[in-house]
């Protein structure tokens, strides 16, 4: 991010003088204390440009003292505040001032902790240029800007310097933004110049951010009782087996079956007492044959039998022709 130089100090609100060069006399640093005045007090129409950005304003005195003595330029002033030796770094916008008196944003009085009439010391400092700075915005609300960066690069060209551990204001859209500057490089003074450089930019997390809390996963469903699926009971056979099928068989022809009653045993708790084979499953057959009436061969071959099957006369080709 670049901030161009956007007049930090000598040479704007019509006192334009050149600067001496070299290292001839007046090797001395300027150092005054002005009793602090807000610059909403300021005899000015447009007090919010004046409360936007990070520069003060001198008597006309200071600028005679600063004409005589060998400063860098461009201008650059530490302000310290005594009492709790708060410091900070800004540049000088005019030499309108009161005499006695230096003019400085609100938030500035803030960072030094001094109010409207306390003494504060102002004396020229030399600061390296700035090669990065990290930002942390107070708000989240600076960070639903639409475009955040640009509005910082925009703003901060009302800016000469930034202190590290300080809290500057910038305003945007009718609103007004505090940052903190959380640290700088190089950090060798303390403080940076913005003037004419390119700055690296890092944002730190909003100081109002809140870790989002996680919900805890809701415990699964447990099925209902109705829902389980209960084992099937095994049957208790005890020391009796269970007979299925049993009974006694019988033949078509009405005889009855060898080896007595037959049975089909479950899980081979005991055995059968007919001998059959385990894996033969005998069932019960009966053909209703001769009007329910089953055929007798208890009697002997020869004998009076009322029943002959097939019986009758033959006759062959040639008696059928009557030939």
């Amino acid at each position: 991010m670049a901030f161009p130089y956007g007049g930090g100090g000598f040479g704007e609100g019509g006192y334009g003088m050149p600067m001496m060069g070299g290292r001839g006399f007046g090797q001395q640093n300027f150092s005054q204390r002005y009793h602090a005045v807000p610059v909403a007090a300021a005899d000015k129409t447009d007090t919010k440009a004046l409360e936007a950005g990070g520069k003060i304003m001198l008597p006309p005195s200071a600028l005679r003292q600063l004409s005589q003595l060998e400063i860098a330029y461009p201008m650059l002033f530490e302000m310290t505040n005594h009492s709790n030796g708060r410091k900070l770094h800004c540049g000088v916008l005019e030499f309108i001032a009161n005499e006695g008196s230096v003019l400085m944003p609100h938030w500035m009085m803030q960072n030094l902790g001094i109010e409207h009439g306390d003494l504060v010391k102002v004396e020229s400092a030399t600061l390296p240029k700035g090669t990065y700075v990290k930002l942390r915005p107070q708000t989240k609300a600076f960070i639903d800007i639409a475009n955040p960066k640009a509005v910082l690069e925009n703003t901060l060209r009302s800016f000469s310097a930034l202190t590290r551990g300080s809290t500057i204001r910038i305003h945007y859209n009718q609103r007004q933004y505090d940052i903190d500057v959380v640290d700088i490089k190089p950090r060798d003074h303390g403080a940076i110049s913005v003037i004419d450089t390119d700055v690296n930019v890092d944002f730190d997390t909003p100081a109002d951010y809140v870790e989002p809390v996680r919900q805890p996963r809701a415990p699964q469903k447990q099925p209902a009782f109705k829902d389980q699926e209960m084992p099937e009971a095994e049957p208790d056979l005890g020391t009796e087996s269970v007979k299925a099928f049993s009974g006694s068989g019988a033949r078509p022809n009405g005889k009855a079956v060898e080896g007595g009653e037959t049975s089909m045993q479950i899980d081979g708790a005991a055995t059968a007492k007919s001998q059959a084979p385990k894996s033969a499953l005998q069932w019960k057959l009966r053909f209703e044959r001769f009007d329910g009436k089953q055929p007798d061969h208890s009697k002997k071959e020869g004998g009076d039998d009322s029943f002959q099957a097939f019986k009758g006369g033959g006759q062959t080709l040639k008696a059928a022709r009557g030939s």
